[in-house]
């Protein structure tokens, strides 16, 4: 079975950029971006933790409001079919374990060549609680990279607090990942430690 590719139909993209500006609005305290990266001349690779339904929102909100990039992002290929609406916004199948995983890598590589889009990847695949910060990536980034010359690696940690509101306050960590080898265990290894110091600095917010 082929790949499900990106198709992004402007009712549907359109409306999925403004149900998410709209969701933020009304779910969230605040939103607040750290770090600064220029990518005005690259797309962007960004990789993520994968803690909630939330994070494909928060990735396009950082999209359009951060980044400007038109927006895709990687999905479980039984996730994709069951939800084929997200295809019309950007989103595409990968099938863990079959051999048409090289292929949405090839493809993930291609649209990474226009300096317009931005792909988004959960290299831990699955789900997991916000508190664990153990990641074990599973392969494919080093792939891409190794496929494309004009991308911007950003990593991004998300992490919510309540403090005194009802409603949570979400904060984006972003940085530019930069390596000369970029091999598996590197980029594994950088976002580990990335993702520490993202804690470490919103541990010391004092309300």
């Amino acid at each position: 079975m082929s790949m499900i590719k990106a198709r992004h139909q402007l009712f549907v993209y359109s409306f999925f950029k403004m149900y998410t500006l709209a969701k933020m609005k009304t779910n969230f305290n605040s939103v607040k971006v750290n770090g600064v990266i220029d990518v005005t001349d690259h797309s962007v690779l960004l990789i993520a933790n994968h803690i909630s339904w939330w994070d494909g929102f928060w990735a396009l909100y950082l999209s359009m409001k951060v980044f400007r990039k038109k927006y895709h992002f990687m999905m479980l290929e039984k996730e994709l079919r069951k939800r084929w609406l997200f295809s019309f916004s950007g989103g595409f199948s990968i099938a863990q374990g079959a051999k048409s995983v090289i292929d949405s890598l090839n493809y993930s590589a291609e649209l990474l060549k226009d300096k317009n889009n931005l792909v988004l990847m959960f290299p831990q695949g699955k789900l997991h609680s916000m508190h664990d910060d153990n990641f074990r990536f599973q392969k494919g980034v080093e792939r891409i990279l190794s496929k494309t010359q004009n991308t911007k690696v950003v990593f991004l940690a998300s992490i919510i607090d309540y403090f005194e509101h009802p409603k949570p306050d979400v904060n984006f960590y972003i940085k530019e990942y930069n390596s000369e080898h970029q091999s598996f265990t590197d980029i594994e290894s950088a976002y580990r430690k990335f993702y520490k110091n993202s804690v470490e600095h919103q541990k010391q917010i004092i309300l």
